[in-house]
């Protein structure tokens, strides 16, 4: 795990986790939006630290590692997680578990994609096309042409994709890619296990584009009945990432809101 922080440590701590073969630089037109107000530690997840040393293995697996950081550093005390796409599994198991006190989560782009018999399709297609995609942007600086299924769940400006790209970890492995597809499939089978949670305060952000929210929105809605649902106008999947001025906006607005006790 890479971890950089931002911000003056007495004031209220967010933690942002990027979205699948992202870095931290994800975050890195947002951080400075928000490090004004609030102390801002932006990760990548084991896989996703450049190292290739490490390997991506579950969202819990993640989420515990993280927790551990927090412990450490933050005397085990965070105020707000931020979860961005394939990020939003390892701050729903670092939020659902409380080995450290989470005060907020948003989830933004929690797609549900799981589509049942068809999954075991979806484990050796994404991966693979994901892949090949990041070795060519890495070795050329050009993506090349999305593969359909990328394009059929993002639902955004091709431009705006291959601009997300460029935050993409280096040294990502298959091995790593196959574990986050296989987590992101499951990942609403899991929640549908967990208790309701009446008093957590959780936001439910996404693209109005985006497909696959509804289900999602349901399961969430069901384990956290104080959920506040935002979709972003004409948006796709994590293009409001590309306008940090509406996402810091609406970061405030969450968090000037009463927050969990």
């Amino acid at each position: 795990m890479d971890v950089h922080e931002f911000g003056e440590k007495t004031n209220p701590k967010i933690v942002l986790i990027p979205g699948n073969l992202m870095t931290w630089k994800q975050f890195e037109d947002l951080i400075p939006l928000l490090s004004d107000d609030f102390y801002v530690t932006a990760i990548s997840t084991d896989g996703y630290d450049g190292s290739g040393t490490t390997t991506f293995t579950t969202a819990q697996a993640s989420a515990d590692h993280l927790a551990e950081y927090i412990r450490e550093k933050h005397d085990g005390h965070i105020d707000l997680v931020f979860g961005e796409s394939m990020g939003c599994a390892t701050a729903l198991m670092l939020f659902h578990s409380q080995k450290v006190h989470v005060g907020s989560m948003i989830l933004n782009g929690a797609q549900n994609m799981d589509i049942g018999p068809l999954n075991g399709l979806l484990k050796k297609t994404i991966p693979n096309g994901q892949y090949r995609m990041a070795r060519k942007f890495q070795e050329t600086g050009e993506t090349g042409d999305f593969p359909l299924i990328a394009k059929l769940y993002i639902r955004q400006d091709e431009e705006k994709m291959k601009k997300m790209v460029r935050s993409a970890a280096e040294n990502i492995s298959l091995e790593s890619i196959r574990n986050a597809t296989s987590e992101a499939l499951n990942l609403y089978r899991t929640l549908s296990t967990y208790e309701p949670d009446p008093d957590a305060h959780v936001g439910f952000w996404h693209g109005s584009k985006e497909p696959n929210i509804k289900s999602a929105w349901k399961i969430i809605k069901q384990i956290y009945p104080k959920a506040q649902e935002l979709a972003f106008e004409g948006f796709g999947h994590g293009e409001v990432m590309a306008h940090p001025d509406i996402l810091a906006k609406e970061i405030r607005r969450f968090m000037n809101e009463s927050s969990r006790s």
